[in-house]
C-alpha cells in the first residue's frame, strides 16, 4: 500500500537555471544535497532536482507541480519582478485563486491560494474505513471473536 510520496525527481537537462529557478524565483531556498540530487523540501514533499538517468532514452518527461501559498499576488508579483512569465495570471478557478507559470524546462507550474487550497495538502487524518457490505446471511448470527 502506498502511504505518501517519498519524493518528486524532476529531471533536466539545465540543472543550473531549474535549481536557481526554484532556489530564488519561487523561493524554496537553497536545497539539500543527497545523492548527486538536490531537493528541496516543500512541506512533507521532497522536489529533486536531477540531471536524469543515462539508462532512459528519449524526450524528457514534463512535469506540473502545484505550490500553495500564503499571498498568490505577492508571490505572483515577485516572480514577475524576477522576470518570470506567466502563462496564466491570478484568475479564480473551483473555489481557489491560482496561477500557472513555467520553469526553465517548460513544466508548468501552478500556484494555489484561498479556501480550496486545504485540498492539496495531505491530511494528517487516517483515511476513512469503508463502510460495511450488506451481507447475503442477514438473519444468522455471526461467530464472537
Amino acid at each position: 500500500m502506498v502511504r505518501a510520496v517519498g519524493a518528486i525527481v524532476q529531471a533536466t537537462n539545465q540543472r543550473a537555471e531549474v535549481v536557481r529557478f526554484y532556489r530564488e524565483k519561487l523561493g524554496l531556498g537553497d536545497p539539500d544535497h543527497a545523492g548527486g540530487r538536490q531537493f528541496f523540501m516543500v512541506g512533507d514533499v521532497r522536489l529533486g532536482i536531477d540531471a536524469g538517468d543515462a539508462r532512459l532514452r528519449g524526450p524528457l518527461p514534463r512535469t506540473s507541480l502545484c505550490f500553495v501559498v500564503d499571498d498568490l499576488d505577492a508571490q505572483v508579483s515577485h516572480m514577475k519582478s524576477l522576470g518570470v512569465p506567466f502563462d496564466v495570471d491570478p484568475t479564480q478557478e473551483n473555489g481557489a485563486r491560482v496561477a500557472v507559470c513555467r520553469d526553465p524546462d517548460g513544466n508548468f507550474v501552478t500556484l494555489m491560494s484561498g479556501p480550496a487550497r486545504a485540498a492539496a495538502r495531505p491530511s494528517k487524518r487516517p483515511a476513512a474505513r469503508p463502510a460495511r457490505q450488506p451481507t447475503a446471511n442477514k438473519g444468522k448470527k455471526g461467530k464472537k471473536r
